[in-house]
């Protein structure tokens, strides 16, 4: 729980910094154990070996149920597999994709936050192509 400071106590504070009797830096919080951990983006390690397969457990899952889903819509065979599970940079990623690509941000409930998901153009096509009557 914070503690909350009064108008009173504050205009007390500003005017004693604006006299110069104290220093701003006296009023910092002493109890602040917080640890800071540089990061450094050029090689993410974010995530542990342990962690990195929990991940590809989940991707697995999502897998096997976009490939349920895919055949069905489809009307046809489908399978979705996953291919490796790695830590990229953002830039890295960019370079690795096709241009022109699909790309789209999904929920993913039940956990906060959203995804991406980049699918290849010629499965984009064959998609939209089977999903017009086409053979796909």
């Amino acid at each position: 729980m914070t503690d909350m400071l009064s108008q009173d106590e504050i205009d007390q504070l500003l005017t004693a910094i604006s006299s110069g009797d104290s220093e701003p830096e006296d009023f910092r919080s002493v109890n602040d154990t917080r640890k800071i951990k540089i990061y450094d983006f050029k090689r993410p390690d974010k995530f542990s070996t342990e962690q990195t397969r929990t991940i590809k457990m989940m991707h697995e899952t999502f897998a096997r149920q976009t490939t349920t889903t895919l055949s069905a819509q489809l009307r046809t065979l489908a399978h979705v597999h996953v291919a490796t599970v790695e830590q990229l940079t953002y830039e890295e990623f960019i370079r690795s994709i096709p241009t022109p690509t699909t790309l789209a941000v999904i929920n993913m409930d039940p956990l906060p936050g959203s995804a991406v998901l980049e699918i290849d153009p010629a499965i984009t096509f064959s998609i939209i192509d089977r999903l017009f009557g086409g053979k796909g």
